[in-house]
């Protein structure tokens, strides 16, 4: 029958992409070696090493994201890291887990690029069984871990029967990662047989971020010192002499801190700034910042812009029409296309949803249902009101600011087509691009802080862009980026902590929260004279504490 291929034909097929059980190596190992590890590569590294030194003997491991954003080559580069017969970048080699694997037992399985694809609903997870069956009898010894490794999970079309056969294969001293779409498409922690296992872990692939892509260097167009990056990794590292400044600052701005903590963060910005960096590294890091607006940390294997847009924008067309719609039901994907257009258009300002239905062409349900998918692909991301006065209109943010240039009008981004600096000035979009990578930022830093949510608010002078709070901890940030500079510490002042309302779980009940915010932040790509001159980012202005950060600092802390 069409499509149905045999056990042999599955297992030559294993083989196939798993060269190193006879050669120790294969051409996508040695291609992936020969590119820059994402960070995401070193901390999923990382949690890997501390398990295994913690003899957890059984683990799945979730790595989700966007179509193209990197999954494969992260899991080639893992595959590479592991074998003791490959060589790996040095920044690995300290770790035990690393060059101390047999090839023999280490399996891939690229389960959109073989025969998988090619069966019916249901069947490829009967053929996955036979596959790792013979890996563990016939290929892999009988003693030592295992690691299995399957790509692109979403080609198997997974319920909730098929996450317990998956499940099921993980035997003693096994290790499973697994690469899909979406979260829910790799967690398999809540199957029936789920607790056979030891520990599970996710991990999302997104753009990679300001300090990860200052670090490795690659795509901003600048010469960075090789000494100046190994600080910055120390700077977010906690070493031998205690802890790191960035962690500082981001245990300080935690939920959890005191006010005294917080104290200590806003001080510790300060040095981190005046201290720690000199004025030629300031004037560096303020560059890269407007570099990445443009490259947005994405990594690309050529360097023709052309080539690099056009695989992008591919990228993300494949990813919401085809994978994102198929995995939520999405009978009419070209409506996920128009959302993120609208997105790219407005980028963060507030839109009606009565609006967003009309134009459309569908009801508010299904506009909802249309943004939680997007929100689950981690494409576009809404920002509510912190007060709820506004609950009828919402605020779109995509999450990559290279879908901004791509998915905008041209007359919108002209100047911006290219991933290196123009002479063609355009501070509008540039504006656009800054306020796009900010909230994205300030969702990473939420996740640091333990924060719900990014928000926003209105006051009497102007927009509170982004408002982070659990438990009525609030940190407001400003943003005050040119061409809009006006006002940032009137509205600053104005903002008002207690205007907060925050429901219960599952429930219209407001919570009763005591909402307290003793800083409130402006973020700018401009500091005002006098802060330099005092050498400290924060200033008092009638009763309030107002601390002063420039743009790429933000994004630096986050």
């Amino acid at each position: 029958m069409l499509g149905t291929g045999s056990a042999e034909e599955f297992i030559d097929d294993a083989e196939h992409h798993n060269q190193w059980w006879s050669d120790g190596t294969s051409p996508e190992l040695s291609q992936a070696t020969d590119l820059t590890p994402r960070s995401d590569f070193h901390q999923i590294l990382k949690r890997t090493n501390s398990h295994l030194t913690d003899d957890v003997e059984s683990l799945v491991y979730g790595i989700y994201g966007q179509t193209g954003i990197g999954k494969t080559t992260l899991l080639h580069q893992l595959a590479a890291a592991l074998l003791d017969t490959t060589e790996f970048p040095q920044r690995s080699r300290e770790l035990e887990v690393t060059s101390s694997i047999s090839p023999r037992q280490v399996l891939y399985i690229p389960l959109e690029d073989s025969l998988y694809q090619l069966e019916r609903a249901g069947a490829g997870i009967t053929r996955l069984e036979q596959v790792i069956d013979y890996f563990q009898t016939h290929v892999a010894p009988r003693q030592g871990q295992k690691f299995i490794l399957l790509d692109d999970v979403q080609a198997l079309d997974l319920d909730e029967e098929r996450k317990e056969a998956l499940v099921d294969i993980v035997d003693e001293d096994t290790y499973l990662f697994l690469t899909g779409i979406v979260e829910s498409q790799v967690d398999l922690s809540n199957a029936e047989n789920a607790d056979s296992i030891d520990e599970f872990e996710a991990w999302p692939i997104l753009p990679m971020k300001f300090i990860d892509t200052v670090q490795t260097g690659v795509g901003l167009g600048l010469d960075l010192d090789e000494a100046f990056q190994t600080r910055l990794e120390a700077y977010q590292t906690p070493g031998l002499e205690g802890p790191s400044p960035i962690k500082t600052i981001r245990d300080g701005l935690s939920r959890r801190s005191s006010e005294t903590s917080l104290e200590s963060a806003v001080k510790t910005l300060s040095e981190l700034y005046f201290d720690l960096f000199d004025a030629d590294e300031r004037d560096t890091l303020h560059d890269a910042a407007r570099a990445y607006l443009r490259t947005g940390g994405t990594l690309h294997r050529t360097d023709d812009p052309s080539i690099r847009n056009e695989l992008s924008k591919s990228h993300f067309f494949l990813f919401l029409y085809k994978e994102l719609a198929k995995y939520r039901s999405i009978q009419q994907p070209e409506n996920l296309h128009r959302l993120s257009a609208i997105a790219a258009t407005n980028a963060g300002e507030e839109l009606q949803y009565t609006a967003l239905s009309d134009q459309i062409g569908v009801d508010r349900r299904t506009v909802d249902s249309y943004l939680d998918a997007l929100d689950e692909g981690i494409a576009v991301t809404e920002s509510h009101d912190y007060s709820l006065r506004r609950y009828r209109r919402t605020r779109l943010y995509l999450r990559n600011p290279r879908h901004l240039v791509l998915l905008s009008q041209r007359q919108e981004h002209h100047g911006f087509e290219a991933y290196e600096r123009q002479d063609t000035l355009n501070h509008e979009f540039e504006h656009k691009l800054a306020r796009t990578v900010a909230f994205d930022h300030a969702k990473r830093l939420a996740f640091h802080v333990g924060a719900y949510d990014v928000e926003y608010t209105e006051t009497d002078s102007g927009l509170v862009d982004y408002i982070l709070h659990r438990d009525g901890s609030v940190l407001p940030f400003v943003l005050s980026y040119h061409p809009y500079t006006d006002n940032a510490e009137t509205i600053a002042e104005e903002f008002d902590p207690e205007s907060g309302q925050h429901t219960k779980s599952d429930s219209e009940e407001l919570r009763a929260l005591e909402y307290n915010a003793p800083y409130r932040f402006i973020i700018t790509d401009s500091l005002p004279k006098s802060i330099s001159e005092n050498q400290s980012l924060v200033t008092k202005k009638d009763d309030e504490q107002i601390c002063y950060l420039p743009y790429w600092l933000f994004l630096l802390i986050c």
